[in-house]
């Protein structure tokens, strides 16, 4: 029998990739699944990192020639920083699921590599660009009520949690149709510039500002290339352009972007406790509640204190990055930038400078949210990444052989890991939903299960204590949520450890755990009402009396049916202090206000930065 032509075997491989990167895309952009307890995000996490861990034992099967790619400086950076962070997440750690996405970048990095070897980057930019086109249209039609968008804060949102993930993802696709407005054939030139008004209509109809930002600036770059802008006319009428784009965005929803500001500088306090080294991986949502609290009790006066909320990421990846791994993090990030810039500047060609702008997309919305905890967004920087770095033929016997090993063996780790948070997520939505219909004690036992496998995951943390809470096993859930805030801390992991400590009559532990909520987030009543009835029945009447004014003085922000209780109810405490006469119930004993549902008694998920719009 003839053995296969090459080129006929080489025709297989690139089918092969387009259909890979297209599973990728569906994963990542449009799979969602009501048996996972965060419905948008971990069927996407998990489906792409069962497609790498599947393609990258391919890739290592299947590379078994004497010919192999050289890896450029930026691809041995990307892999020690990738690594570094691995380690130190896992000193700290140990094996959990917190290491999963930095396993997933270390396996993207050598396929990237490889998938725009054997694909020429027009096929990656066309099928990236279709998909991306896909999205748009499902986030039109969720404006238009033909499909529904699954949240009632947000109308567009496409098939994830937030407004931001959607954003994110055609922020970064639409600079990939620019690379088909060179081609000859007209028919090409049209659907680009149709995906690419398409893509532009949904980011406007999703409110994204740093969407709306990342485009514009990504246009204007390619503009800025094409056009050969040289005069110092032009290039100032584009600067005041940039600045007259950031006020009008700034006014758009001002309320919105002075929340963030404050949430900046309450990160800066918590970047110069740790500037060098940071406070670790993940640290943000342990420790920047505790910061925002320590705030507010400086600047009690505060313009801020009506735009506070439970608040899960800074708004700003720079920031984070500076938060949870110091400037020496910070400084990888800026050497890698410069060394693609300096790549780039070597070879200037029309594929990577789509490349280089899809990069630009990303780094200008990091600037303003949170684009990095999608992984679609990450398989868009690997293979752009990939184009720009290029790489020569070499010969690498030795090398390859062992790059092999080491891919296979992070393959396994990857499926070992993805297929274990998949069982262990559809098990904790299970017996969260069973919890929800009163059978909170049936399902102790298997929360204690998944302990081995969910103890570093802050939200099973928080879930597993306030079902220990509604168990009426308080101590147990103290201490429960005592490892909870190594990993997730806000307002509402303080009002149930006041909780606990008021059943166990630890009063002045509940005292402390009342006023850090109440510090945490100023805008809400009801830490300030339940310090209040800790007060009233210990018998400190004066300090409840206290309080009971603050509440009686504050502004509402967002008129509810608790609140006008809670403030009836304090009116009704003054006036029996003032009149020494039996108080009367009003049964507003409520844990949580404005209409909102905690997350321990929900088996959803809240969504990253619920703090803020988009």
């Amino acid at each position: 029998m003839d053995s296969p032509r090459p080129d006929s075997v080489e025709s297989f491989r690139q089918v092969a990739c387009i259909a890979a990167l297209a599973v990728v895309c569906v994963c990542a952009l449009f799979v969602t699944s009501r048996a996972f307890v965060s419905p948008q995000m971990t069927p996407k996490w998990v489906g792409v990192a069962l497609c790498a861990g599947v393609a990258g034992i391919a890739a290592a099967v299947a590379g078994r020639s004497r010919e192999a790619t050289g890896r450029s400086a930026i691809e041995w950076w990307c892999v020690i920083f990738c690594t570094a962070v691995f380690i130190r997440t896992y000193a700290a750690d140990g094996l959990s699921f917190r290491l999963l996405p930095l396993t997933l970048c270390l396996l993207l990095c050598p396929l990237a590599r490889q998938v725009t070897e054997r694909m020429g980057f027009k096929y990656i930019a066309g099928t990236l660009a279709l998909f991306g086109a896909a999205g748009a249209l499902h986030g039109i039609l969720q404006y238009a009520g033909v499909l529904f968008s699954g949240n009632g804060n947000f109308s567009v949102m496409g098939s994830f949690d937030n407004p931001a993930g959607f954003a994110a993802a055609l922020a970064c696709t639409l600079p990939l149709c620019f690379l088909f407005f060179e081609n000859n054939s007209p028919r090409l030139k049209y659907i680009a510039v149709a995906a690419v008004v398409l893509i532009a209509a949904a980011l406007v109809l999703s409110g994204s500002r740093a969407g709306m930002a990342a485009i514009v600036v990504a246009g204007l770059a390619y503009a800025f290339v094409r056009l050969r802008i040289i005069s110092r006319k032009s290039k100032t009428i584009i600067a005041v352009a940039l600045i007259t784009l950031c006020v009008a965005f700034y006014l758009f929803k001002k309320d919105s972007a002075d929340g963030r500001l404050l949430i900046w500088r309450c990160t800066l306090d918590m970047v110069l406790d740790k500037p060098i080294f940071g406070h670790g991986q993940g640290a943000f949502q342990a420790e920047y509640m505790r910061y925002q609290a320590n705030y507010f009790n400086a600047h009690p006066d505060s313009r801020y204190a009506d735009l506070a909320d439970n608040v899960l990421h800074p708004f700003n990846e720079y920031l984070r990055l500076l938060a949870e791994h110091g400037v020496v993090g910070l400084s990888c990030v800026v050497l890698l930038g410069w060394l693609l810039w300096r790549r780039f500047a070597r070879e200037r060609t029309p594929e990577k400078t789509v490349a280089l702008l899809c990069l630009l997309s990303l780094a200008v919305f990091a600037c303003f949210s949170y684009p990095f905890n999608y992984p679609f967004t990450w398989v868009v920087a690997f293979l752009s990444m990939a184009v720009i770095c290029g790489g020569n033929k070499i010969t690498l016997r030795r090398t390859a052989g062992v790059a092999r090993v080491l891919m296979t063996a992070l393959s396994i780790c990857m499926l070992c890991a993805a297929t274990l948070l998949l069982r262990a997520e559809r098990t904790w939505n299970r017996i969260a939903r069973q919890s929800l219909v009163g059978k909170t004690r049936e399902v102790l036992p298997e929360y204690e299960k998944l302990y081995r496998y969910l103890d570093h995951n802050g939200l099973f943390l928080y879930n597993h204590a306030a079902e220990l809470h509604e168990a009426g096993e308080y101590e147990q859930s103290i201490a429960v949520f005592e490892r909870c805030m190594h990993y997730y801390n806000d307002m509402d992991v303080q009002m149930l450890l006041a909780d606990n400590y008021r059943e166990l009559h630890g009063y002045d532990e509940a005292e402390h755990h009342l006023k850090t909520a109440a510090a945490m987030c100023p805008v809400r009543f009801v830490p300030l009402y339940e310090l209040a009835k800790l007060y009233d029945a210990t018998g400190r009447h004066d300090d409840a009396l206290a309080v009971a004014q603050q509440i009686l003085d504050k502004k509402i922000k967002i008129p509810s049916h608790t609140v006008s209780a809670i403030k009836k109810e304090m009116r009704q405490l003054m006036e029996r202090e003032e009149n020494r006469a039996p108080a009367t119930q009003s049964g507003t004993s409520e844990k949580s206000d404005n209409n909102t549902i905690r997350q321990g008694e929900t088996p959803e998920a809240e969504p990253h930065g619920n703090a803020l719009p988009p």
